[in-house]
């Protein structure tokens, strides 16, 4: 299980769960609940924290989709020290291929947002 999000301005195609730049120009974006979640390293949660945005459909309508991204924007530190923190399953600080995981699901996530509000779009969100 995981975080689905599709812009509503697209006809997204079935990507199955990949996350990466094909799947956001797509208007895909996906994230795990595990350890590897990429919000996680923001200090957020989809449960907690994403699920007000959505209405009573499911959807993060625009004015909350610009909430969302400053949520992100806001918490950047949290993120850059999350980085440099030991990992809690190991330990150990996380290693150069998990961090690079980590900076390019960001990467994608703040993408997939940008050009959600770029489009004056909204998202259906599967949390």
């Amino acid at each position: 299980m995981g975080a689905d999000l599709y812009r509503k301005d697209l006809n997204v195609p079935i990507l199955g769960f990949e996350r990466s730049d094909r799947a956001v120009s797509a208007g895909y974006f996906r994230d795990s609940y595990n350890s590897g979640s990429i919000l996680n390293q923001f200090g957020l949660s989809w449960w907690r924290d994403i699920t007000k945005l959505q209405n009573g459909e499911g959807v993060i309508t625009l004015s909350k989709v610009k909430k969302f991204r400053k949520m992100l924007a806001d918490a950047e530190a949290t993120f850059e020290r999350n980085m440099t923190l030991p990992d809690g399953q190991t330990g150990k600080p996380f290693d150069a291929e998990t961090v690079s995981y980590f900076r390019d699901g960001a990467r994608l996530l703040k993408t997939f947002l940008d050009d959600t509000i770029e489009a004056k779009a909204s998202i259906e969100a599967s949390l």
